[in-house]
This record gives C-alpha cells, structure tokens and sequence, in this order.
C-alpha cells in the first residue's frame, strides 16, 4: 500500500496531528522514519487503528489540467499529419541505408571482359605474384 507524510494522514483519518504522534507514541499506530525528523504511516495501519479513511479530494487546478484540449481539434490534426509525413521520411531514409548496406560484392561482366579484350593486357591474381620468382 501507499505510504503517507503526517498531514496526508490528517486528511485521511480526520484525526489531529497530536492524536496521530501520541498514537503512534504509545505503540497504537506503526510509523517508519523517513530523512532525519519525518515520519511515513502506512495506508493499511491507518485503516487499522482508525477504520475507513476520508477521501482525499483532488484541486480543481489539476482537474481541469487538459480541458482545452479536445480529440479532434485543428492542433491534433496538424500533429497527426507531421507524424505522417516523418513516418514516410523515416521509411525512406530506411531504404536508402539498406541500398547503401547491400552492395553488390562481384565487378559487372562487362568490365571484366573490356580487361581481357586489351591486347597485351596480362591479368594475373595478386596472390601469384607472391609465389613467382623475378626472373621467371
């Protein structure tokens, strides 16, 4: 359950601050200490020792919060379609990596036969050169 500062605990249980401390005091009512001089009690021990709490009413202020916002206004309309345009930007921009990521790994054959074409063009693997002598 949800843990309370004292006032919060007044509010709850209608009980004055000095009932609450002389309470918790005689051992009637379990607190645990929070910071060096605050106290927490627990929503369940409140409801122990002094049955069904109070409701705790909400400020208007927080209520009304988001009341001039409505589904459907002009505003809602502009961020859904931005959020459209950058989801088909987003798209695109995934395409064009995966063009970019998937080159392709062999030369075109028709550059490879323009090289053989040449006379007097000698294509030899990088790796023979290695194993053959100078003056072979």
């Amino acid at each position: 359950m949800a843990w309370h500062t004292i006032q919060e605990a007044q509010k709850l249980t209608g009980k004055s601050r000095r009932t609450l401390y002389r309470d918790m005091s005689n051992g009637r009512l379990s607190w645990a200490p929070e910071g060096d001089n605050a106290r927490r009690l627990e929503t369940s021990e409140l409801i122990r020792v002094y049955g069904a709490l109070l409701p705790m009413a909400q400020p208007d202020s927080e209520k009304t919060a988001h009341s001039d916002t409505g589904i459907g206004t002009q505003d809602t309309a502009l961020i859904l379609a931005e959020l459209k345009g950058l989801r088909e930007e987003v798209a695109e921009l995934r395409k064009a990596m995966q063009l970019i990521e998937h080159k392709p790994d062999h030369v075109p054959n028709d550059t490879q036969k323009t090289a053989e074409s040449v006379p007097g063009s000698k294509q030899s693997s990088w790796w023979r050169s290695l194993f053959t002598r100078e003056g072979d």
